[in-house]
């Protein structure tokens, strides 16, 4: 048989036609490196260059760290009275007049959490106007290619009854404005669709913008309607309204009530400590830590996907490979139009602008007296760098859950591959967590960090300038990094903190949505 030429011996004709044809054969092999849009998994670079441990000197630190008896109890025992409760409940608008001046349509984009935003904001919209609301339509998410509809992730019964003595509220529209459709608005200049209502507007420019034509055509659509009611200068009515919706009349369909409870179920009667992690050490000092976590969980939420990677512009350790990659996809998404990408790495972290890795936040965990016996939930979609990215904080939590892992393939048929239920199901079980926490601010981070303030819930809220300056100084040991992240976090496990002015009342709802205890 004739044994192939040595490249050495090919003349340069046969050189330059071998290399022709890798070029035309790599799309083939490698297509992942040609479609930087996917965001579901890394890219080629990042793939072939799995992320080593950044912090090993913390990391061995937290892995032989001893954790106080004081600390286990300070951790998991319930947030104090704060002398605020919700008020909502008691709260009555002003009646609704005989007669609605129309109809107000509105799309909404984003994911779940934007939207539902966007849902308090219309409802808020339509009182100001006293217009009847149609059933806000969710745009299909260009990232995640989810069509799912308001009655598909939210009660529209429960929503329609919580709100019948605020706002009229319809699923559709009556025959005589059947033609106002998505489609309808997508193929022309439209003279009931407004396209120029400004982020955060005020309720007068409603009244003077979109009222009137509403009053002319009997129906306005207003598209896009993200973030387009302000936070300021607004009634008091309508702001305890719009706290009314998100709290109160936002309640998930009973498929995700009923996964999300299956879920919590069983993180709270897991199999034996024995079965999960090991026997454990029979002293007296190991038992009452292990008690003082029995039948309890922890939400993370590590928020760490390729877009929020890419728009940080931080190194994330993944070497030369990685940041080609992330400078590619920025480049790509953003047409270079990201500030963050002008600043070094040590500016960006210094100033608590890069998200936390698993790694990272595993050592945030293990500072705060967090064990390895720890339950941990993972709600998040995929992480950019897949296994290879998370094993360091599996090193450290070895209980590592998440919608997968607790059950079965029947359970999740019904919300699986549809990005909105999913995050709903995450959202439902952070609810009833324990503890919640967020590796990097975010609409999930905010919506729920206000959702459980509103119940007095434990949160965590990491402290990224902190974390930013301690993690960059390589030299520092396990003792002064815990020492620092303990006193860094005291006052951010869920204490109340008003809003101020600009500031949204989807994160701070007090005083908006709370009243001071007498």
């Amino acid at each position: 048989m004739k044994q192939l030429q040595p490249l050495q011996s090919l003349s340069q004709s046969q050189r330059i036609a071998l290399a022709g044809l890798l070029v035309l054969l790599f799309p083939i092999l490698s297509p992942n490196l040609f479609h930087p849009l996917g965001r579901a998994s890394p890219s080629l670079f990042s793939e072939w260059n799995a992320p080593r441990p950044r912090h090993l000197r913390l990391l061995e630190g937290a892995l032989h760290r001893h954790i106080s008896i004081r600390q286990q109890v300070e951790l998991w025992s319930p947030l104090p009275d704060q002398s605020w409760k919700p008020c909502t409940q008691s709260f009555t608008g002003s009646p609704l007049p005989d007669k609605s001046q129309g109809f107000l349509q509105v799309f909404l984009d984003g994911g779940l959490n934007q939207q539902r935003m966007g849902i308090c904001d219309a409802v808020a919209v339509a009182k100001i106007m006293n217009v009847t609301l149609v059933i806000p339509r969710l745009e299909v998410n260009p990232v995640w290619q989810d069509s799912s509809s308001f009655a598909d992730i939210f009660d529209v019964d429960h929503f329609t009854s919580v709100l019948k003595d605020e706002v009229r509220i319809v699923r559709e529209l009556p025959p005589q404005y059947a033609w106002s459709t998505r489609d309808y608005y997508a193929t022309g200049i439209r003279a009931t669709r407004i396209k120029t209502a400004p982020t955060h507007a005020s309720a007068e420019w409603y009244v003077e913008n979109v009222l009137p034509v509403i009053q002319s055509y009997g129906i306005a659509a207003v598209a896009p309607f993200s973030h387009r009611l302000g936070f300021d200068n607004v009634p008091e009515s309508i702001q305890r309204l719009r706290c009314k919706v998100n709290f109160e009349a936002l309640d998930f369909v009973p498929r995700i009530r009923e996964l999300g409870d299956a879920l919590v179920h069983r993180l709270r009667n897991p199999p034996s400590s024995s079965e999960t992690s090991g026997a454990m050490d029979p002293t007296e000092r190991v038992n009452t830590i292990a008690k003082s976590g029995a039948g309890k969980f922890v939400v993370l939420h590590l928020r760490f996907d390729k877009d929020m990677a890419a728009h940080s512009g931080c190194d994330f350790g993944g070497g030369k490979a990685e940041r080609l990659a992330l400078a590619k996809y920025r480049q790509v998404i953003w047409q270079g139009r990201v500030l963050n990408s002008q600043f070094t790495d040590e500016e960006l972290r210094n100033k608590g602008r890069c998200p936390l890795t698993p790694e990272e936040i595993g050592l945030l965990l293990s500072a705060l007296g967090f064990t390895n016996n720890t339950r941990l939930y993972l709600a998040s979609h995929q992480v950019y760098g897949g296994e290879a990215r998370i094993s360091t904080l599996r090193k450290l939590f070895p209980v590592l859950e998440n919608k997968k892992s607790l059950a079965s393939a029947e359970e999740l048929a019904e919300v699986e591959g549809k990005a909105s239920l999913m995050a709903a199901v995450d959202y439902y079980v952070s609810m009833k967590s324990d503890i919640f926490i967020s590796a990097s601010p975010g609409n999930m981070h905010n919506a729920l960090l206000a959702h459980r303030a509103y119940l007095n819930l434990k949160t965590i809220n990491p402290n990224m300038i902190l974390l930013g300056q301690v993690l960059v100084n390589k030299s520092l040991g396990w003792s002064e990094f815990e020492g620092g992240v303990v006193n860094g976090h005291k006052n951010r496990q869920g204490q109340l903190r008003l809003r101020k002015q600009k500031q949204s009342i989807y994160t701070y709802p007090a005083p908006d949505c709370m009243c001071k205890a007498a």
